[in-house]
C-alpha cells in the first residue's frame, strides 16, 4: 500500500489533533532514522501507523484485547493497549507484515526489552516530536540525535519516575473535573465541564467559567497551571490579553475557558457546543 492510501486511512480513523501529532511523529522518524542510518521507509511507515488503534473507544479496544488473547491488564486502557492491538491488527487486517515496522509499533508507548534501532527510533519520535511541550524535551532532543541509547534510557527513566511519584495519571475525565475542583477553589463561577469527545477533532473536554474582575480570572489561570504541572500535565498554550475578557489555556484535550460575566454571555460556549454533554461542578462534587 502507498504512503498516500495509508494517510487517507489515517484521517478516517484518528482525530485531527491525533492525525496532526501523526504527521509530526513521521518526519522526526525520518530525521532520526538519516542520523541512525536506519530505513527511512520503514521509519517513515512505523510512525504513521504507530498510533493506528489510539481512537479506539474503551469498548472498541476490550474487544479487541479479548480477541486477540491480550493480558487482561490491557482491559480498560485504550493508552496502555493501543500498541498492541495494532501490531496484530495490522498484519491481520491490513497486510502489513514486516517484523520490524510491528515491532516498532508495539514498542511506540512503553519500550522494551532488546530494542531495534528502529523501535528505539519510534519511541523517541513520538516522545520529542515538535508539538511535545514538557520539562527536559529540550534536552531530550538532543541527547536523540547525539546518543540514541542514552536517549532512550532517559525518556524511560522519566516515565519510570513518574509513575512512581505520581501514580497512575488519571483519565481525561477525572483530569476535567480536577480542573473544575481548582477553579472552584479560586471562586471561579458556574463551572461547566462539556465532553466534546465525540463531535470536536482537536479536545475531548471544554470547561467554561467566570470570574467578576481580570485580576481574578489571572489568578484562575495561574493556579490551573501550577497544580496542573504538578500532576505531570502542562499548560501547552495560552492566550487572552489584559481587557480582553477571556483567557484560553490549553492543556491537550482539555482546553480551559476563563470568561469577565459579559465575554462568557455574548459568546455563549455551552449554547455553541451544545450537541456535547454538559455537566455542572458544585462544590459538593468534591
Amino acid at each position: 500500500m502507498k504512503i498516500e492510501e495509508w494517510e487517507s486511512i489515517l484521517k478516517k480513523r484518528l482525530s485531527d489533533k491525533r492525525y496532526a501529532h501523526t504527521l509530526r511523529v513521521r518526519e522526526e522518524a525520518i530525521r532520526l532514522a538519516g542520523r541512525w542510518g536506519a530505513d527511512e521507509k520503514k521509519a517513515e511507515l512505523a510512525a504513521l501507523l504507530h498510533d493506528f488503534c489510539r481512537n479506539l473507544s474503551v469498548e472498541e479496544s476490550d474487544e479487541l484485547v479479548r480477541e486477540y488473547g491480550l493480558d487482561k491488564k490491557y482491559l480498560g486502557n485504550v493508552s496502555l493497549a493501543h500498541s498492541q492491538i495494532a501490531a496484530r491488527l495490522l498484519p491481520r487486517e491490513y497486510g502489513v507484515e514486516d517484523p520490524e515496522i510491528l515491532s516498532a509499533v508495539s514498542h511506540h508507548t512503553t519500550g522494551g526489552l532488546n530494542m531495534t534501532v528502529l523501535d528505539k527510533i519510534i519511541y523517541l519520535a513520538d516522545t520529542i516530536e515538535p508539538g511535545r511541550r514538557y520539562p527536559g524535551v529540550d534536552e531530550l532532543r538532543e541527547m536523540a540525535y547525539n546518543d540514541l541509547d542514552k536517549a532512550c534510557l532517559s525518556a524511560l527513566d522519566r516515565s519510570i519516575r513518574f509513575v512512581r511519584s505520581k501514580g497512575e495519571r488519571m483519565d481525561n475525565s477525572a483530569l476535567a473535573w480536577k480542573m473544575a475542583e481548582v477553579i472552584d477553589s479560586k471562586k471561579g463561577r458556574e463551572i461547566a465541564v462539556i465532553d466534546v469527545s465525540e463531535i470536536s477533532g482537536f479536545a475531548d473536554y471544554l470547561i467554561v467559567t467566570h470570574a467578576p474582575s481580570e485580576r481574578l480570572m489571572k489568578t484562575i489561570a495561574d493556579e490551573l497551571e501550577d497544580k496542573m504541572a504538578e500532576l505531570g500535565v502542562i499548560l501547552e498554550r495560552s492566550e487572552g490579553k489584559n481587557g480582553s475578557g477571556w483567557i484560553l489555556l490549553d492543556f491537550g484535550d482539555i482546553i480551559v475557558n476563563v470568561f469577565t460575566p459579559e465575554q462568557r454571555e455574548k459568546y455563549n460556549l455551552e449554547k455553541l457546543w451544545g450537541d456535547g454533554h454538559t455537566q455542572w461542578f458544585h462544590s459538593e462534587n468534591k
